[in-house]
């Protein structure tokens, strides 16, 4: 085969496949099912991103005079190379005001980060191995599989509106399925939240766009690599 031939084709190959793993770094939307208008959650909402499913939502002792409502929004997306779910969450919130929200992720993750926009608001998110209990001496803590004693979540941050370095990550943890999320989200005086960015990290990135990507580098090592042989 004509060497010049050869070596055009594995530019166009590799080209092209690359291409193909970069097209594949853009984001697809998630979807939102069975909740209230506006992406409101309920009890029956599952929001679908790549390979992990949320359900299971559940906003409680809303003070301060807080709707209770929180909207799930269409900006969540999932990131098919590196894995990662992002939901966009509207929890309504106005000055002096305070709601916790706990739901469930399935499909093992690994890690949790999260960006706070707003004035004088601050979330504090845990991520425990087992269920969430929303009353008694234990209520919002991670616990043992039996519910009796509380243990250090898999992962914790808090953040503020107006931090610095945002989104701030937890450490990662071993990939688990399901992980089970609370959140304490609060204003101040002269504060609301009507947005903040949460994220989760899975174990391992899209197995596609990764051959995509190995095979694009493959063809250019292969091109590298041919001059030695002439």
């Amino acid at each position: 085969m004509n060497r010049c031939f050869l070596k055009k084709s594995l530019v166009l190959l590799s080209s092209s496949v690359l291409s193909l793993g970069v097209a594949g770094a853009s984001l697809i939307p998630c979807t939102i099912g069975g909740g209230g208008t506006g992406g409101q959650v309920t009890s029956t909402t599952v929001v679908t991103c790549g390979g992990l499913a949320f359900d299971n939502f559940q906003v409680i002792d809303a003070t301060g005079g807080a709707s209770g409502l929180v909207d799930v929004l269409s900006g969540s997306a999932y990131d098919s190379v590196t894995g990662t779910a992002f939901l966009e969450i509207n929890p309504n919130l106005q000055a002096n005001q305070d709601e916790e929200f706990l739901f469930q992720v399935w499909g093992g993750i690994t890690q949790i980060d999260m960006s706070v926009a707003g004035n004088n608001a601050s979330i504090t998110e845990r991520a425990c191995a087992n269920p969430i209990a929303t009353s008694g001496p234990l209520a919002a803590l991670c616990t043992n599989p039996t519910g009796t004693m509380n243990v250090a979540p898999l992962g914790q941050i808090t953040v503020h509106s107006g931090d610095p370095n945002q989104p701030v990550f937890s450490t990662p943890f071993k990939s688990t399925s399901p992980v089970y999320i609370f959140k304490d989200i609060n204003t101040g005086v002269g504060g609301q939240l009507m947005e903040f960015t949460q994220s989760f990290e899975t174990a391992v990135p899209e197995p596609v766009s990764m051959l995509l990507l190995g095979s694009g580098l493959l063809g250019v090592g292969l091109l590298r690599r041919r001059p030695r042989r002439d």
